[in-house]
């Protein structure tokens, strides 16, 4: 009797993301290769934007770089590729199909992509350095070992406190950074995190075996990051708030709410930090790039996460009305807890500057509240409004964006 394997492509479903069908996607890929290798033969005006006149510190790219595995492996962390389609579940079940080998296929997918981004960014700040041999080595072992730790620790069950692990190493880079260590210590480094990956390796359950309700949960947050990318409403993009159960809210107010939506997204704070440590390794190594721009993005992309809480009132207006609050106390009370969010997290990066020893012009500090004002803008967006052309449809969803943007351009004027 000849057996044959069960197939793992779902009917109707295109191959490799349809990227080898001659469609747009084919297209766009094309498109993208061509403009990430043109920029090898543009390295003179690379350099001259990333680096102006001064020096390339290496010991400062090696800290960025492992900056850069550190986020790589705090996304690969969230196992955002553990998920299912109800129907192509069922259809996995009459089929014979092992689910635990899509789960593995689409992790790997999602690994290589994110190798290929930072093995790409050390190679492109390499070659516009013009590294030596030795630089070239400790970035490859660098970037193989991260790469190593990413995928041993995202392939099976979360370890209590895991999220913790992508900051320490993140805290290694500006170790490295602020102590100008050369190519050999970061290969030391690399042989640490090698080692490290091979003690985790052993244990814990593949994540790949959860069971239907875990992947059909995944699904679920999946179809509406779909829907609000198509609807344009970034806040839906943001997950939604854990409990706290030591918080009552039998007596709800808005400053309870706010805190409430805070404490129960407490599981960015480690992606805030480790944003603050790729702001400040990115100062230092790219002392030709506005440092006010730079601040400015990063403060939004750390805050963002923490005004959730007000986008869902903002969006719910049953809510309101329930909470009794007028629209002005809401952007009031939740304006002040972003704000003591928004300067704890520049007393973080100032911490982050004064280690790698780099002083910014005080203007650039202006870039917290202006992030804060933006986060809050973001929140507040009022309920979109498709009848109106598609640019101006485009630009209801920057809002909030487009003062960041605004302000960005100021700063790095008067800074």
């Amino acid at each position: 009797m000849v057996t044959t394997k069960a197939p793992t492509h779902v009917p109707g479903r295109q191959r490799f993301g349809g990227l080898l069908n001659g469609d747009y996607q084919t297209f766009l890929a094309l498109f993208g290769f061509g403009a990430l290798f043109t920029a090898f033969e543009n390295l003179p005006k690379l350099r001259h934007f990333l680096f102006g006149q001064s020096l390339v510190d290496f010991p400062a790219v090696f800290g960025l770089l492992i900056v850069l595995c550190a986020i790589f492996w705090r996304s690969l962390l969230r196992r955002g590729f553990v998920w299912a389609e109800p129907a192509a579940l069922t259809w996995m079940d009459f089929a014979g199909v092992d689910r635990r080998r899509v789960v593995a296929k689409r992790m790997w997918t999602l690994w290589l992509g994110l190798v290929v981004v930072v093995g790409y960014t050390g190679a492109l700040v390499t070659a516009i350095g013009g590294g030596s041999k030795d630089v070239w080595i400790a970035m490859s072992a660098l970037t193989a070992a991260g790469a190593v730790l990413a995928a041993v620790t995202a392939r099976r069950t979360a370890i209590r406190g895991e999220t913790f692990a992508p900051v320490v190493l993140a805290v290694a880079g500006l170790a490295v950074a602020a102590a100008g260590l050369g190519p050999i210590a970061v290969e030391v480094l690399a042989g640490a995190l090698f080692v490290v990956a091979v003690a985790v390796a052993f244990g814990g359950e593949p994540v790949s075996r959860v069971g239907r309700q875990d992947l059909v949960d995944g699904w679920n947050a999946r179809l509406l990051r779909a829907m609000a990318a198509v609807f344009m409403d970034p806040m839906l993009l943001i997950p939604e708030s854990k409990p706290v159960p030591w918080l009552s809210l039998r007596r709800p107010t808005a400053l309870r709410l706010a805190w409430a939506g805070v404490l129960g997204r407490s599981r960015f704070a480690a992606a805030s930090v480790v944003i603050a440590c790729l702001v400040g390794a990115g100062h230092l190594a790219f002392p030709a790039v506005p440092a006010g721009p730079l601040f400015a993005l990063g403060a939004y992309a750390a805050l963002v996460p923490f005004v959730g809480g007000l986008g869902e009132l903002w969006r719910n207006p049953g809510r309101r009305r329930w909470l009794g609050a007028s629209d002005w106390e809401l952007r009031l009370v939740n304006g002040l807890v972003i704000a003591v969010l928004g300067l704890g997290w520049g007393g973080l990066l100032g911490l982050v500057t004064l280690t790698l020893g780099v002083t910014p012009a005080w203007p650039v500090w202006l870039a917290i509240p202006l992030a804060v004002f933006a986060a809050l803008r973001t929140a507040t967006r009022p309920p979109m409004n498709y009848d109106v052309s598609g640019g101006a449809a485009g630009l209801q969803a920057l809002r909030g964006v487009d003062v960041l943007v605004v302000g960005s351009v100021l700063l790095s004027v008067i800074a």
